[in-house]
């Protein structure tokens, strides 16, 4: 998944590698802790980005007790981000995850 290290600027070439970049990357993390009520993850983006992206993360299941919880991405940089998933209800206390996916997306600003 390249990602274009400027921006069209007038007069640059059309080039292969240029045509399939893309200002986005997007993966899938595979969580699994015990008795936690928040867990963070440090993942590096496949390829750099020119400036730090916006992001998105989010929890593939609501099945069970992953319902009372979040995802959401905290020290975005270029090179990659801090997966925070929390409980969201502070009267339930902490859980166990066992291999559940949360996807996040990366997206160049405009």
């Amino acid at each position: 998944m390249p990602v274009p290290a400027t921006l069209w600027q007038p007069g640059m070439r059309i080039t292969d590698s240029r045509l399939a970049a893309k200002d986005y990357q997007a993966g899938l993390l595979v969580v699994s802790f015990t008795n936690l009520s928040s867990y963070t993850q440090v993942v590096n983006f496949p390829e750099a980005f020119p400036v730090a992206p916006i992001m998105n993360c989010e929890i593939s299941s609501g099945a069970g007790s992953t319902g009372r919880f979040e995802a959401r991405p905290i020290n975005v940089s270029t090179t990659g981000f801090t997966l925070f998933v929390l409980l969201s209800d502070s009267a339930e206390g902490p859980d166990t995850w066992a291999n559940v996916g949360v996807h996040w997306t990366a997206v160049m600003p405009t």
